[in-house]
Formats: structure tokens, C-alpha cells, sequence
């Protein structure tokens, strides 16, 4: 933008700087309605040099690398990039990432690098076991665990990490800006649980039953609060995008490394899922996805031949599972 004639007399050259500052400003402010909350041009430097990111890199680390750079290496190292047990070494580093994440959010505006969502989406969703186990809150081998301090631990799935909700929370929610990103995080706990309910037995009862879908409503609970959030923030048009984007990729499989393979019956399940989201119109894709964790148990008990006497108690309580976790979460991000 040039600026006047260096012989212009005073009273334009104060005009046209006047000017040329309101147009700098209505710039701006337009830009940010049009980008919205955790669009930012910083970059990865202050993560590059962290040394809990070095650590958890390894030899996958550089000092010199790029925020594209440094996703791919997150990626990579916390995942080996194929589907779980994950080692100690790559459950430690991806919990060491999340806080390093975590913690540079304040100083970025809630912000994580674009470059970064994606890769570092993908590297949690090869923990969808943990976070939801996070993210539902009532798992006190979790809640015990969650300190900074507090290692990955060992069980017959392999290792895993914890981490304080609201740690996690506020990663997913600054790498959820974009929809891709978000997309990633849900299927891949669509996938976990579909896999934990093709694990029960068809002649469960009690919590021996409730112990799995009830857990996965509510991080999809979570997973409902977090998008409600991101649309507030981007506005009307802007957050119908988002939508429309994340619901395209809603219905593909995840090509992400999973938590677990997967097996017949889960992929059945999944599928399912999938499918009947295809004849949804625009304007009830939310509610939709809302009642995903209901769904999905259904299809299971469908799927096992389990009589509607068995099945609709744990149907209710997958809906208020994922109501509680909704209500809550949204009230904590202000969405609701």
C-alpha cells in the first residue's frame, strides 16, 4: 500500500495515513471472522524447542524442522504408524507432546499450527483408548495417572498415558479448527468403539454390559461439545462449513493408525454408522450425530440378536451418558 507524496501538505498526509489505518483495521477484523478462533501465523519454534518434544521425537527429532516437520515426526514416533499395543516409549512421548502442546495454547491464542492439526490429530487418534477413557472421566487407573509426572503403564492392550481433562480438551479443541482435524479425532473413536463393543459377550448383563457403550457416549459426548464450540466461534456461514466438511469425512473410514484393529463385527458397526449418515439432511446432521452412541450400541445388539427387553435399558443410559458429557463440557467451552 503506498503511502502520499512526500509534498502533499500536512492535513492529507494526516488523512491519508487515517485512512490507510482503518483499512489496515477493517482488514484485519475481517480476516478474523473470516478465519475465527485458532487461526494464527505463529509457528512451531517454541515446541521445536521444547525438550519434552525433543525427548518424545527421538530420533526422529531436528532442531531446524517446520511445523509440517514436526507433525509428520509426532505422528511417526508416538505411533510407529500402524494400530496398537503402543510401546512405553510412545505412550511417555505422546503424552509429553500433549502438555508441551497444551501449555504453549495460552501463548498462541488457543492456537495450535495449522500444519500441526492434522498430523497431531492423527497421533491421538492411535490412542482413542486413552482419550476416552480421559475424556468420560471415570476410570480411576486414569484419574490416578494424570499428573505430569505420571509415566505410561502397562496392561495386556499395552501401554498407556493419561493426562488432566482439561489438558487434553483444550488440544483437541485448538487442533479441531480444522474440520479434517476433527474428523480424524471422531472416527477414530467411532472405530475404538465399535471394537469394544464387538469385544462383549452377547449374554452380558449389568455393568458387564454398560461398561463399554456407556464410556464411548460420552466421549462422543465430548466430541458433540467440541464441534458445538468451533461453530459458535466461526458464526453462522463459516460454521456450516465446517460442518458440511466434517461430516464428508465422517462418512469414510479412518485412515489413521488405529488404537486396535479392527474385526468383522466392528467394521459392521462402524460401516453401519457410516451408511446412515449418507440420507441426513443438512439441518438434522447435528442432532445426528448427537444420538451416535445409542446408535451404535443398537447396532450391536442388533447385530448379537439381544432382545429389545436387555437392549433398551442401556440405550438410556448411553443417552444420558452423552448428555451429561455434552452439557458439561459445552458449559466449560461456554457452547452451550
Amino acid at each position: 500500500m503506498s503511502g502520499p507524496s512526500a509534498d502533499a501538505p500536512r492535513s492529507r498526509r494526516l488523512l491519508y495515513g487515517v485512512t490507510a489505518s482503518l483499512i489496515i483495521v477493517i482488514l484485519a477484523g475481517g480476516a478474523w471472522l473470516l478465519l475465527g478462533r485458532g487461526h494464527t501465523t505463529a509457528g512451531c519454534g517454541s515446541l521445536v524447542k521444547d525438550p519434552r518434544v525433543k525427548s518424545a521425537l527421538g530420533s526422529h527429532y531436528s532442531s531446524g524442522m517446520n511445523c509440517s516437520e514436526l507433525g509428520a515426526a509426532v505422528a511417526v514416533s508416538t505411533t510407529g504408524g500402524g494400530p496398537g499395543p503402543r510401546t512405553r516409549a510412545q505412550a511417555d512421548g505422546m503424552k509429553q507432546v500433549l502438555l508441551a502442546v497444551n501449555d504453549s495454547l495460552d501463548g498462541n491464542g488457543r492456537a495450535v499450527a495449522a500444519d500441526l492439526r492434522i498430523p497431531l490429530a492423527e497421533a491421538l487418534a492411535g490412542y482413542a483408548n486413552d482419550t476416552q477413557e480421559i475424556l468420560d472421566g471415570l476410570n480411576s487407573e486414569y484419574n490416578s495417572a494424570g499428573g505430569r509426572d505420571d509415566a505410561a503403564w502397562q496392561d495386556k492392550a499395552g501401554y498407556h498415558f493419561s493426562a488432566y481433562r482439561e489438558q487434553l480438551v483444550g488440544v483437541l479443541r485448538a487442533v479441531a479448527e480444522d474440520p479434517a482435524a476433527y474428523a480424524v479425532l471422531r472416527n477414530a473413536q467411532t472405530e475404538w468403539g465399535a471394537a469394544q463393543l464387538a469385544s462383549l459377550s452377547a449374554g452380558a448383563k449389568g455393568d458387564a454390559l454398560s461398561v463399554v457403550p456407556a464410556p464411548n457416549a460420552s466421549a462422543l459426548g465430548s466430541y458433540d461439545a467440541i464441534a458445538a464450540d468451533v461453530v459458535r466461534h466461526k458464526g453462522a456461514s463459516s460454521g456450516d462449513r465446517w460442518t458440511d466438511a466434517v461430516y464428508a469425512r465422517l462418512r469414510r473410514p479412518t485412515t489413521a493408525a488405529s488404537a486396535v484393529a479392527g474385526s468383522a463385527l466392528s467394521d459392521r458397526i462402524a460401516g453401519k454408522w457410516r451408511e446412515s449418515l449418507a440420507s441426513v439432511p443438512a439441518g438434522e446432521r447435528t442432532d445426528r450425530l448427537r444420538k451416535q452412541g445409542t446408535f451404535m450400541f443398537t447396532a450391536w445388539a442388533e447385530a448379537v440378536g439381544m432382545d429389545r427387553e436387555r437392549a433398551e435399558p442401556v440405550e438410556v443410559m448411553c443417552r444420558q451418558s452423552n448428555e451429561t458429557a455434552y452439557f458439561e463440557l459445552a458449559r466449560s467451552l461456554g457452547a452451550s
